[in-house]
């Protein structure tokens, strides 16, 4: 952390940080097993081990294949699509999530997102959520960059913010955002508890935990 220098800009994970996804995940990923014709359908409960990673690592787990394999590329490719015409049938933002970032918008705080959701459904994602006009930058690993835990696309939306990492907050829910904030130097890198992992051990002393999106607001002195 740097508290000695004043946060101007906050980047968020997508899925388990600003929307619960996993109704929706769940939905997309048994359509595309079914028009695939596997067998089987996952619960909630079941799905949410396979989140976290991405996509393609998510299809990867659901079949037990190598990330490169056939049928792990089919899965991914069908789940993707699939997103794409069903963003948010059942997400919804997480309590706080909205009013958290029109209070930071308007107080002029630059807002991004990264995820390692596929780059077409994250747009429908936020487009559906309207999250959108809320944010200055949102990128995904397809957009040409390293997926997290790499700090690439963090740095790449500071660039686009005009603002330093260190003068960023970087909010997730995983270890690899978590990593990447770290890894980018950001000024706070922040661990939500209503996400889908939960906070690390090792990485407690390195990282501030919260219980509600609310808290993030004094951070910015708003």
């Amino acid at each position: 952390m740097a508290p000695d220098i004043h946060p101007k800009a906050a980047i968020f994970d997508l899925d388990g940080t600003l929307v619960d996804a996993l109704p929706d995940i769940r939905a997309n990923l048994n359509r595309a097993l079914a028009e695939l014709g596997y067998g089987f359908q996952l619960s909630e409960a079941e799905t949410r081990p396979h989140v976290g990673g991405g996509a393609q690592k998510l299809a990867s787990s659901v079949l037990g294949k190598p990330m490169d394999d056939p049928a792990t590329m089919a899965l991914y490719h069908r789940f993707a699509e699939i997103y794409v015409a069903h963003p948010a049938d059942f997400g919804h933002p997480f309590p706080g999530v909205m009013e958290t970032l029109q209070t930071l918008h308007d107080a002029g705080v630059h807002l991004s997102c990264v995820t390692a959701k596929p780059a077409v459904a994250r747009i429908e994602v936020l487009r559906a959520l309207a999250i959108t006009p809320l944010l200055d930058h949102a990128l995904s690993p397809e957009d040409g960059y390293a997926k997290k835990p790499a700090p690439d696309m963090l740095l790449a939306c500071c660039e686009v913010m005009q603002v330093a990492p260190e003068e960023t907050i970087m909010v997730g829910d995983t270890r690899f955002d978590l990593e990447a904030g770290l890894a980018a130097n950001c000024h706070t890198t922040v661990h939500v508890s209503h996400g889908y992992q939960p906070l690390p051990d090792d990485l407690r002393d390195r990282v501030m935990a919260i219980d509600h999106f609310s808290q993030l607001v004094p951070l910015f002195g708003v």
